[in-house]
This record gives C-alpha cells, structure tokens and sequence, in this order.
C-alpha cells in the first residue's frame, strides 16, 4: 500500500490534522493578493484587472475528473460572473498544449494559465512544496477591483456560490458597507 492509498483510509480527523499541519494557510478575507502576470494557452497574458472582480482557480490538473467538474461549473454559470463584472482564471502549472486540449475538449471560454513551476500557486498558498516536486492545492480566491481578498476557498465552492457573494458584496458597496 502507497502513501496515497494509506492517507485515503485514514479517520477524516486525523485526515484534517495532517493537512492543518502541512497545508499551508490560506490568504485571509482583505489581504492584498499578490501580483500575477501569467500566459494563457493562446499566447495571451493576463494580470489582476483593477476594474474587475477576479475569481482565481487554482486547479491539480488538466482534464482530471474533479477538475473538470470544478471548471464545467464555472463555465455554465459565466455569463453571470461576465454580468457582475468578473473574470475567471483557471491557474496551473501545465503548458500551453494541455491548457488548449483541456480546453477545447470542455468548452472552457475563461483563461487557462501556465503557472510555471507553481511559483503563483505557492504565492496564493494554493502549493505544498515536497523535495522532488510541487504540490497544487484545489483553491479559490475571489478578489474585488481593489485587489482584496474577499472569499478564500480550499477546494472547490460551487460557482452559484461565488456569484452569491459577488452579489452581496457588490450591494454592500452600493449601500455604503
């Protein structure tokens, strides 16, 4: 039996102590994300647009079954987040090639980017670094046009969710909160 195989048919506490052990924290609600410029499978580059809400999804890897599920729901529900005046990014570190299959195949219409050697992920905390390679965490930040952390999210929120708290937000600014 692997590592992989013994984790998986551990108690879910001990599960959880393992993983507040070694995951890193996540960015906390009004931080300030961090800075990213990076490339799209077409060429493109892309950083945090200050005009924009940016959902950032930090993903293990292309065409994997959670994966592809967690970006499906994205994509069904992108019209909305175009509507409130989001982007989407899908962030790993697979190449160009694998982003565009990936993408082709499922119809994702939002960024996938390179995130070379983690090093966007590991500044997002979305990476744990073990001794021969880097580990993706699924991860989900939802940042305003200001750059602040307002829904960090280990894992893989439901899309309807997010757009719920970009609704919410966005009334509280409107109000005055």
């Amino acid at each position: 039996m692997n590592a992989g195989q013994l984790l998986h048919r551990l108690p879910e506490p001990i599960k959880q102590a393992i993983k507040d052990k070694v995951y890193p924290q996540l960015l906390l609600e009004g931080e300030t994300v961090p800075e990213w410029h990076l490339q799209s499978w077409d060429g493109a580059w892309f950083r945090h647009n200050n005009n924009k809400w940016t959902v950032l999804v930090v993903y293990p890897g292309d065409d994997t079954p959670g994966c592809t599920a967690q970006l499906q729901d994205m994509q069904a529900h992108y019209a909305r987040f175009k509507e409130l005046g989001a982007e989407i990014y899908g962030i790993n570190p697979a190449e160009a090639p694998s982003h565009k299959a990936f993408a082709e195949k499922h119809g994702f219409t939002f960024p996938l980017l390179t995130d070379r050697g983690g090093v966007v992920a590991r500044q997002l905390r979305a990476a744990v670094q073990l001794p021969l390679k880097t580990v993706i965490l699924r991860t989900v930040y939802l940042v305003n046009p200001e750059r602040k952390i307002r829904l960090a999210n280990r894992g893989a929120p439901p899309a309807s969710a997010i757009i719920r708290s970009i609704e919410a937000l966005q009334q509280a600014t409107r109000a005055g909160m």
